[in-house]
């Protein structure tokens, strides 16, 4: 169980984030050992190295990751993901400037055994995108979280294309939180590697306290209960990692995130 919950938790991550390389003016980088990718928006998370594995030549091929991203000038982010090798990755990283910038614990739930996700709070209405409003509310909400500016903005809808947000047999879906027709919180279910993932989970501050990110967390597992998935797994910040507990999820294995100094604003 401990290696199929690991595997699940890297992979449908992998999954997803691959996605980003296959918008409009993005490219994947797939090779043996290594998963990365490049977007045209100059902000983290939209540039990254997202799988490493590397047993040979370790020094080489980090120093020409690194020596790709100078070469675009773009800021970029390194996942340390639980079988990520070598074992040193993380102080090699450090040695050339980035710093750890958060440590997630991957977490995993039975989909059966979490409970029902309530009714919203008075004034909140849930909508899926893609099916009762369209994707520029989510993307609003995601410029917003990711501090987006204003000239990166407008290449969002391209950027994110590939991640077919609601399309009919994607597998990618999102709810919104909207109160009086103002998205203030928003969940993305990806349903990959055999189970379902959720991701992007965030509250507008003026909107905190009302329980939305349970609420949005529980839809989104209800659905994929709906369609035959049968384990659930996220990746937490440290802040949130209670909320999930208390739904039922436990933590299994840490991912480490690593960016430039000051660059990725979580």
């Amino acid at each position: 169980m401990e290696h199929e919950v690991r595997q699940a938790l890297e992979e449908n991550l992998w999954s997803l984030w691959s996605r980003f390389g296959r918008g409009e003016g993005c490219v994947l980088h797939e090779e043996p050992d290594a998963t990365w990718f490049d977007t045209p928006i100059p902000t983290l998370p939209y540039n990254g190295v997202i799988r490493f594995a590397a047993q040979r030549n370790v020094e080489r091929r980090v120093e020409a990751l690194f020596a790709h991203y100078a070469r675009r000038d773009m800021p970029f982010l390194w996942i340390v993901h639980p079988t990520a090798t070598p074992a040193d990755l993380a102080e090699r990283l450090r040695r050339r400037g980035l710093e750890e910038a958060e440590v997630c614990p991957g977490m995993y739930a039975a989909l059966a055994d979490l409970p029902e996700q309530g009714d919203a709070p008075g004034g909140i209405a849930v909508c899926e995108v893609g099916v009762e409003t369209d994707s520029n509310a989510l993307l609003e909400l995601v410029g917003w979280r990711w501090a987006v500016p204003g000239e990166a903005l407008a290449k969002l809808p391209e950027v994110t294309r590939a991640f077919a947000v609601g399309a009919p047999g994607s597998a990618v879906r999102s709810w919104l939180a909207l109160r009086q027709g103002v998205p203030v919180a928003k969940v993305l279910l990806h349903l990959a590697a055999g189970v379902a993932g959720v991701y992007g989970v965030v509250t507008r501050p003026e909107a905190r306290g009302l329980g939305l990110a349970r609420m949005l967390t529980l839809h989104a597992f209800a659905a994929a209960r709906r369609e035959g998935y049968e384990l659930g797994v996220l990746h937490s910040t440290p802040v949130a990692r209670p909320m999930y507990e208390k739904i039922g999820f436990r933590a299994h294995s840490a991912f480490r995130i690593f960016a430039p100094p000051r660059a990725l604003h979580l």
